[in-house]
């Protein structure tokens, strides 16, 4: 169809833009057989899990703006998650310059500057597509407008080329240093802050916070000012994290499921 590119703004045939990548939801029903035939969505806005293979996408994107997307970002980033058949990142990350141990966490440095921009890329476009439309019919309330203007700005020309990184953002890329037997990918939550914002989302084996806003918190810029990119990898598990914490009891005590999965739930007490 025929439109005005979210992005640059062009009016282009627009493509049919997936919000999380295609790869992601492909990478867990083949690559995770015993789960992927039976991917269970879990919505936290009205509180329900059910089975489904319906995948978030809409026509957002011109065809050369959805390469950006791809080239920069997601084509560097996926082949780096947790697989059935190893976890890349989760080697490559022991390589990495060492900068600090924080309780069980270990921090490193990225191993190139192009590497922290390739991940910052990513981290960046899946945000900003959040926020660039409404995702409310695929049960993602309130998304539209969730990331302040002034980040969506710098957001945009960072994925635009326009600028080398984008201004008053920081990664903390975390890394599963577990085995990776329950594939997951989270859609991103905006946490609200006087002077900035965090967003998190997940992919199998690695959970991306973004920082973004003039005014961070004591302690943000002087933590990332050792990172030339405002870049940083962190070691750890993440069934240790309190998110997952936060999912485990949301899906044991107040998720409520629905059709087949109730069924089965019904079938197994």
């Amino acid at each position: 169809m025929n439109g005005i590119c979210a992005l640059c703004k062009k009016l282009a045939k627009l493509k049919d833009s997936h919000f999380m990548p295609k790869a992601v939801y492909r990478s867990i029903c083949k690559g995770f057989p015993e789960h992927g035939q039976n991917i269970v969505l879990v919505n936290g806005f009205d509180k329900t899990a059910a089975y489904t293979d319906k995948q978030a996408k809409k026509h957002l994107l011109c065809e050369t703006c959805e390469l950006k997307f791809s080239n920069n970002g997601e084509d560097k980033v996926i082949p780096l998650m947790a697989r059935p058949n190893g976890f890349k990142l989760a080697t490559k990350i022991k390589k990495f310059k060492f900068f600090s141990h924080v309780k069980d966490e270990e921090w490193y440095l990225p191993p190139s500057d192009e590497v922290a921009v390739n991940f910052m890329y990513f981290a960046i476009s899946i945000a900003w597509r959040l926020s660039a439309t409404d995702w409310s019919a695929f049960g993602i309330p309130e998304s539209e407008g969730s990331i302040r203007e002034e980040s969506m700005s710098d957001f945009s020309d960072f994925l635009l080329g326009n600028t080398y990184r984008p201004e008053n953002t920081y990664l903390a890329v975390y890394v599963d240093n577990q085995i990776v037997d329950t594939p997951s990918m989270g859609f991103p939550t905006v946490k609200n802050h006087d002077g900035y914002q965090h967003i998190v989302f997940s992919i199998p084996g690695i959970k991306l916070s973004l920082l973004a806003g003039k005014n961070p918190r004591a302690g943000i810029r002087e933590t990332f000012a050792i990172s030339a990119n405002n870049v940083y990898f962190v070691s750890r598990s993440l069934k240790t994290h309190p998110d997952y914490f936060f999912m485990v009891n949301f899906l044991k005590n107040e998720s409520v499921a629905k059709g087949r999965l109730l069924k089965e739930l019904g079938k197994n007490v």
